[in-house]
């Protein structure tokens, strides 16, 4: 085979490598989502087989030169090492990440909005009907609370339990956070209610705590690690929404095709929740336990939870301007 034909019949293939990896640059193999890494594995493999091909018969050509580079190039993407790992995960949460987050800003404010109104709802209920408000309490505190809201004075008894609300509050935000999240292949039926209830059970606690005497106290055990808890199940919820968006409103796609295509991004800004809750596990762990004055520790939630707004809003947009 002439050199000309052996370069028409593959350039199509070194042509999708060179761009995949131009689109790579800096943001790893995983940016391409699973269809285009697929295509890019195998202009790989292609290529590959190319250049053992183009040294046996064109040794000195410009051809092997070409695919020596590109090759290279590849092999070194694909097969990254530990530190450009790494480099790559902090490009997710320094840049791509926020990005994400601004770009489906639709599904994760609605999450947040159900979220907020679920908890105004909650707190309202317990001076409106206590009874019902009652139901969303922890099934474990239920029959303590009742007790001591019936005692006049018996404030030692709601607040001791705070802590233990406390607790409990950071566990279940873990697992709403996934269950908002895997809800999306409900068709987002099972993301409303987990944001629903999750924020009636705050509602109703901090409803329970007020006619208690007791909410500075309730509060200061859970604004330090719930200023970053709950944006995270809001995120994770704006994530589940996303699949129920794709799953919803299609457009010209089958379903399955639109899910696929919304797949990715909601996988990453559900992994972005990740290292917020570990933030907020840290809190929880060192600093709500001690004896600090009540108002300072809820100005350290209120300023962990204004980095966060800032981090979404601001970090990336350089890189965005940059890309236009």
């Amino acid at each position: 085979m002439e050199e000309r034909e052996f370069v028409a019949g593959s350039k199509d293939a070194w042509e999708r490598l060179a761009s995949a990896l131009s689109d790579t640059r800096g943001r790893g193999v995983t940016s391409l989502g699973p269809e285009r890494l697929k295509r890019m594995h195998e202009d790989y493999r292609r290529s590959a087989a190319d250049l053992a091909y183009a040294q046996t018969h064109y040794p000195a050509s410009p051809t092997v030169r070409y695919l020596n580079g590109l090759v290279g190039r590849a092999h070194g993407e694909i097969y990254s090492s530990s530190p450009r790992r790494l480099a790559r995960v902090w490009r997710f949460l320094s840049r791509d990440y926020p990005r994400i987050v601004r770009a489906n800003a639709g599904p994760m404010l609605l999450s947040a909005t159900i979220l907020t109104a679920s908890i105004a709802l909650g707190y309202l209920l317990v001076f409106a009907n206590y009874p019902l408000a009652r139901l969303f309490l922890p099934a474990d505190f239920r029959e303590g609370v009742g007790d001591a809201l019936q005692r006049t004075g018996d404030l030692e008894a709601i607040a001791g339990q705070a802590p233990l609300f406390s607790a409990f509050i950071t566990v279940n935000n873990v697992q709403v956070s996934l269950l908002a999240f895997a809800g999306g292949m409900t068709f987002g039926g099972l993301t409303v209610y987990a944001l629903v209830m999750n924020g009636l059970l705050l509602g109703a606690l901090a409803g329970v705590f007020e006619q208690g005497g007791a909410s500075l106290h309730f509060w200061s055990l859970i604004v330090p690690h719930g200023a970053l808890e709950l944006p995270a199940i809001a995120l994770a919820g704006g994530a589940g929404l996303m699949l129920a968006r794709a799953l919803l409103r299609p457009g010209d796609l089958p379903r399955a095709a639109a899910l696929r295509a919304a797949a990715p991004d909601a996988t990453r800004a559900v992994l972005g929740v990740v290292p917020l809750l570990m933030i907020a596990g840290f809190i929880e762990g060192f600093l709500t336990p001690r004896g600090i004055d009540p108002v300072l520790k809820m100005a350290v939630g209120a300023v962990a939870g204004l980095a966060f707004l800032a981090y979404v809003g601001l970090a990336g947009r350089n890189a965005e301007k940059a890309d236009r």
